[in-house]
Formats: C-alpha cells, structure tokens, sequence
C-alpha cells in the first residue's frame, strides 16, 4: 500500500468519526430546545418521510439511490424549526435504512447524523431570519430558500468529503461531478415545500394525503427518466461493439481510449454530464471506420495517397453517423475533431490549438497513447519509456500540451496505469451506467 493509500485510509476514518461525533455532539445541542406539544407531528412527518423514502429509485451501480423526501424536509423546517425535523428524520432513517433496506452498519452510523444535521444546520439558518420565517407572508420564502441552498450544500460536501478521503480524490472534483448538476433540483423542491407547509399550517394534517400520489409520479417520472437513459447506454454498446467487428485487430481500443480520456477528464474536473458525453465520444471515436475497406485499416504495409485520403474520412463519417442521434449530437462535434492538432496539421479541417474542442484533444492524446501501447498489424507496441517519451516530444504540436501534462503527471504518479484487455459488451455497459444522473 503506498503512502498515499494509506494517508487517505486514515483520513477518511478520522472524517469518519469526528462527522459521527459531530452530529451526537449537534443532535444533544438541539434536544436542549426540543418543544414536547409535537409528538402527533413528529409521528405524521415520520410516517410520511418513510413513504416518500419506500418510493426510492436504486441507479444501476453503486448501491446509490434517490430520494423524494427533501420538500418535507423543508416543510418541516419551516412548520416545527431544527430540533424537532432533526429527530424525524434521525427517526425515519434509522427505520428505512436500518430496519426495511438492512443498510450495513457503518453507513447507518454517518447517514444519521448527516441527516439529522443537515435538516438541523438548514433550521438554524431558517430560524435565524426571525420574524421573516413566519408564514402568513410570502417574504418566508426569503429563509426557506436560504435554507435550502444550506441543507443542498451540507449534504452534498459532507458526502463529497467521504467519497474522496475513502477514494484518494479531490473532493472539489467529486462534488462537481456528482452533486452540481443538482442544483437545479433542490430550487425545484423549495415551493413544493412551502406548499406543503403552507397547507399544513393552515388546513390541517389531512393534506397529508394530497402529496403520496405526487411523490409516487414524481418516482414513476424518475423512473422513466432511467429507462430512457439505459436505451442510450444500450445504443452506444451495440455501437461500440460494431466498431470492435469491423477491426477485429483493436479489439477493446474503443474502450481503453474512453477509460483514459475519463482518467485525465476527472483529473481536470470536469463536471458529471462532460464526462458523459466524453465517454460517449471515446467509445464511438471510431466509428467512421465501419465504411473504410478492411484491406485499408489492417494494411501491414504504407498507404497510398488515395487509401490514405480514404482512412482520413472515418472522423467525418463517424460524426455524421452519431449526429443523427439526438443524445449523442454534442459527442459528434468531439469525433469529427479527435484527429485535430493544436499545430494545425490534423484532420479533416485543420483546426489549431483552442478551436479544437478540449474533449477531441483530450482523445487525440489518449487515441495515441493506445496505439502506442497496443500491438497494431505493423508493428509490436512500444515500450512504455518510448511512448512517454514520444509525449514529452511532441506536445504542443501533435498533443495538446495540458492534456500531456496531465497525463504524463498522472503516469509519473502511478495513477496511469496501462489497460490491457476489455471485454467491450459488458465494461463498456457497466462503465456507461456510472454515468446515470437524474
């Protein structure tokens, strides 16, 4: 185990056990406040978070899963205040987690009080607006947005915080790519909280029963959402795996170039549907190479001008393929520019240095660094001390000089490990679902 593995081992148990002792710590601050005329509200809102929770959406990997219950938590807050919405949703989690999925231990003990402080937190900052938080005037709005960017960013950097030390990461690059693009979906929870708590307050707890159907179209909604994306991971394997039959020689090159391209991607930081589309773009960059003659593409020899002008077409015929399909228009731009050069000597237009769109530099790189290491009709792969060197060379006129940085940086650190084999079908399905964001 290197020094790095285990500096982030320890880290993350230290994390670990001063969040839990954090939120017991939070969880005895707020009980010294806790009013005692809300059992039939605490019991209610239990009941309801527990349903909202049964109307989960598990992703296809990670044993991650989604969840409608944050509109009552904001309710909650705005009705009752920190300390009472700490101890319903402690209470609801420790029953849907422990007691009906059967969580492991460990991740019971963070998820308790990271809910029960991010709901808390969230109060705090809502109960310190005064007067505003009151709800007989629009102007609560004002706190509960407030407390909704605080409960949005608590939990997202708390867990983001745990996936990095647990993972060797960047937290700043996790939280971009797995929590950012859901912004948008809290300020979309905030009125369907306010009217949730608007119509308890005022009309009384049979509203209740106007939200279970909501929170059940809003999963059937999601659920839709998740079969439509897995039609498109479907369509680029079936794609991908074409691309494998028509080269039989580069068997797996699809792949490994998609792998790397995410390697130096999320290096980068860039954001959870950049990375989506640049997987798509590595698994499909060569898929023009389904209209060139295979006496040209597993030629041993030199090729001739006109076969030369012939394989120079397949980024072209690839973005023209891909296009036509509706998720995948924006990866069109990547394929048609993975043979670009920042020296303008590439192909098929001739781009140079920033006009060729950051994802097709990133595949020019990783393109070339399988070729490198990857045995070819005409030649043996190369040794790796070549290839580096190759890089070292040549960026700046045939690389892009910060994608090859960041490569070699990684190479140099050991996180750069060379791909030997794939099995195209099923890694290609497996590492496209990581992808799935709601």
């Amino acid at each position: 185990m290197t020094k790095n593995a285990n500096r982030s081992n320890w880290g993350f148990r230290l994390y670990y056990l001063l969040f839990v002792l954090a939120g017991l710590a939070f969880a005895v601050y707020l009980v010294h406040d806790f009013p005692r005329n809300h059992w039939r509200d605490i019991f209610l809102f239990v009941c309801l978070i527990i349903l909202a929770d049964s109307a989960q959406i598990s992703l296809p990997r990670g044993g991650a899963s989604i969840y409608a219950s944050s509109p009552i938590d904001l309710a909650g807050i705005v009705l009752f205040g920190p300390a009472v919405m700490a101890v319903i949703e402690g209470i609801a989690t420790v029953v849907t987690e422990g007691v009906l999925q059967r969580r492991p231990f460990m991740k019971l003990i963070f998820n308790v009080p990271l809910l029960m402080m991010t709901v808390g937190v969230s109060g705090l900052v809502y109960k310190a607006f005064g007067s505003l938080g009151e709800i007989g005037t629009p102007a609560f709005l004002i706190p509960l947005t407030a407390a909704g960017v605080v409960y949005y960013l608590f939990n997202t950097w708390a867990v983001s915080f745990v996936i990095a030390l647990s993972d060797g990461r960047n937290p700043v690059h996790v939280w971009k790519q797995n929590y950012m693009w859901n912004f948008f979906h809290i300020l979309a929870f905030l009125p369907v909280g306010a009217i949730i708590a608007l119509l308890y307050a005022h009309s009384g707890v049979w509203t209740i029963a106007l939200f279970i159907i909501p929170l059940f179209l809003a999963r059937y909604s999601f659920q839709l959402y998740l079969d439509m994306r897995e039609a498109h991971i479907n369509t680029v394997a079936a794609l991908t795996s074409a691309i494998d039959a028509s080269d039989p020689f580069t068997h797996g090159h699809s792949f490994r170039v998609s792998r790397y391209a995410l390697r130096i991607a999320r290096a980068m930081g860039m954001s959870s549907r950049d990375l989506e589309m640049l997987e798509y773009a590595g698994l499909l960059h060569d898929i023009g190479k389904i209209a060139i003659q295979n006496d040209i593409l597993l030629k041993v020899g030199p090729l001739t001008e006109e076969e030369w002008r012939s394989l120079k077409s397949h980024p072209s015929i690839g973005a023209d393929i891909v296009e036509q399909l509706k998720f995948l228009k924006e990866a069109s731009e990547v394929i048609r520019s993975h043979h670009e050069r920042p020296d303008g000597n590439g192909y098929p237009r001739g781009l140079k240095g920033n006009d060729v769109p950051l994802a097709a530099r990133i595949l020019n790189v990783v393109d070339a660094f399988d070729a490198m290491t990857s045995d070819r009709p005409y030649r043996k792969a190369l040794p790796i001390a070549r290839v580096i060197e190759e890089l070292e060379t040549y960026k700046g006129r045939q690389f892009d000089e910060q994608t090859a940085n960041i490569l070699l940086d990684l190479y140099w650190k050991g996180e750069f490990p060379i791909i030997i084999e794939a099995d195209a079908t099923t890694e290609i399905y497996n590492s496209l679902i990581e992808h799935v964001q709601v």
